[in-house]
């Protein structure tokens, strides 16, 4: 035998005893599992409501293989977590093999029985492993929390309180000349594909510091700020007078959709001090509406911000709309589009319906990362009124801002925003903002923090704060 052979022989045999060691399963009692996390902590789960699984991996750091004697979840059956053992859905399982080196994967999911408690509770379990006579366990731990459960239902007059959170699942609607009044501080979830209807009237009335939420039902940190969790708020032809006041919402596929012109003498939606953003397609989508925006803050929207289509009246005053690129939307629709006509066809080919759009934006903010944050699409069939009077706006070179439709507009200057960033999310005014002082008085005296206006007010929803 050649030494070559010889020492390629050697090499073979080695690789084999290496294969065959890592194939022994130790015995050896000092040989202990590794766990990805030894808490596996679920946010807080609505009572009835299933959570997303969480995972965590079981690592075998030996030479050798070795096999787990028992996996079980401490509670059994009467546990409110489900496990998913290496592929398994048990809760109980002997005798599991991990090669040398590897590991293996447990999924776990909870759900949370309801109780009398009105506060968030905690629940505890832990799933246990016998290996060679040692025990080990890693704790689960789930933030459980009661609410006021709605099942596809059509509602009456009534008040929510904010004594629960409050559940929408397969949709709510407000009936027809019925009223839902909602307290400061409620919030409101909704669950996937649900939409809050309103054929009669409602009333968001949060308050400063206090305000009303709506957003998604998932509350794992994944889905935060996630678009299109829910469908949004959908304001319908025979609504009237509704008004919401200090509220947040977020994670829909449209904030809030106002369809038709009023019937009263009050618009058909008055929304004021009030953010939307995180939205799959626009924040506000009017058609054909009567709407009247003063303080809000409207940003980080699949689409536009405010979509204005096939005319109606709108009033924005104080309010701030923009739009930039992140992790949770690609910003490729202007701020703020305008049309006065709807258009569809069939087979007797195109049809553009006319109705007549009245826009006025006052000290107001349109800005974003596009070289035109402005889309104004008309035809000659209708009326096209739109004014921006004192606001900052993002335009392209060719738009001219010396007719009467824009009036001490200030043309693609930054507002200095102090943090766009996601997560960030600051849209405050910063030092030297060309917006600070540069708004025309109108009356209204506080700002979406509560901050007095004096003088000649900033433009956008926030006084400037040193």
């Amino acid at each position: 035998m050649t030494q070559r052979n010889f020492l390629l022989s050697i090499l073979l045999l080695a690789i084999l005893f290496s294969s065959c060691k890592k194939d022994i399963i130790t015995t050896d009692p000092g040989a202990k599992l590794a766990f990805s996390a030894d808490t596996l902590t679920f946010d807080t789960v609505f009572t009835t409501l299933g959570s997303t699984s969480l995972y965590f991996t079981v690592h075998n750091p030996n030479a050798n293989k070795i096999s787990i004697s028992n996996i079980h979840l401490a509670g059994g059956d009467q546990s409110i977590f489900r496990l998913n053992i290496d592929a398994h859905q048990t809760n109980s399982i002997d005798n599991v093999e991990i090669p040398a080196h590897d590991s293996i994967y447990i999924f776990v999911a909870v759900t949370v029985d309801p109780n009398n408690d009105n506060n968030p509770f905690v629940m505890e379990d832990s799933v246990l492993f016998e290996t060679n006579g040692n025990a080990q366990k890693v704790v689960l731990e789930a933030w459980g929390q009661n609410a006021h459960f709605f099942y596809g239902e059509t509602i009456g007059t009534q008040e929510w309180f904010p004594d629960k959170p409050y559940v929408i699942i397969h949709s709510i609607l407000v009936d027809s000349n019925q009223t839902l009044t909602i307290d400061p501080g409620c919030r409101i979830y909704m669950h996937a594909d649900s939409r809050f209807y309103v054929n009669g009237t409602l009333k968001v009335m949060g308050q400063l510091h206090d305000s009303v939420q709506f957003r998604g039902d998932r509350l794992e940190t994944y889905y935060v700020d996630d678009p299109g969790n829910w469908e949004g708020i959908h304001l319908l032809r025979s609504s009237h007078d509704n008004e919401i006041d200090y509220a947040v919402i977020k994670e829909a596929i449209v904030g809030v959709r106002v369809d038709s012109l009023k019937e009263t003498p009050a618009p058909k939606l008055t929304i004021k001090n009030s953010v939307i953003k995180y939205t799959l397609s626009s924040g506000i989508l009017g058609i054909t509406a009567d709407i009247y925006g003063e303080n809000c803050l409207i940003f980080s929207c699949g689409e536009w911000d405010t979509q204005l289509e096939y005319g109606g009246n709108y009033q924005f005053v104080n309010c701030t709309f923009a739009n930039y690129t992140n992790i949770a939307i690609n910003h490729q629709s202007p701020v703020v589009r305008m049309s006065n006509y709807y258009y569809y066809k069939d087979d007797l080919g195109d049809h553009y319906l006319p109705a007549d759009l009245n826009a006025s934006f006052q000290n107001c903010i349109v800005y974003g990362s596009l070289d035109n944050e402005l889309d104004r699409d008309s035809r000659n069939i209708a009326a096209f009124n739109y004014t921006f009077d004192h606001c900052n706006m993002k335009l392209a070179d060719t738009v001219l801002t010396t007719n009467s439709h824009f009036l001490s507009v200030q043309k693609n200057q930054d507002p200095k925003f102090k943090n766009v960033d996601y997560e960030k999310d600051d849209y405050h005014l910063d030092t030297g903002s060309p917006c600070i002082d540069a708004g025309i008085p109108n009356g209204i005296f506080l700002d979406l923090d509560g901050k007095t206006r004096t003088g000649n007010p900033d433009i956008g929803c926030y006084e400037f704060q040193q």
